[in-house]
């Protein structure tokens, strides 16, 4: 198994948020969501374990999610 990165799952987190949000849900909501798929194709100790280790989680998250979805990041 390759090793789960930030960037990978901000990525995916970052694509689902959006789509989340598209179908109206609100920030918190699309973002619980999001992480749930995340840690459903990874699993939980591993997102759990890059969010730990990671040093720039917030300002990494945010750049991911402006850069795909900035309608709703960007208000």
């Amino acid at each position: 198994m390759v090793e789960l990165s930030l960037l990978t799952l901000l990525n995916l987190v970052g694509n689902n948020f959006c789509e989340y949000r598209d179908l109206g849900n609100d920030n918190y909501k699309s973002l619980l969501l999001a992480y749930s798929d995340a840690s459903h194709k990874f699993g939980s100790l591993e997102v759990k374990k890059v969010i730990e280790k990671s040093d720039n989680f917030k300002v990494a998250a945010i750049a991911v999610a402006a850069v795909k979805c900035p309608k709703y990041i960007m208000k």
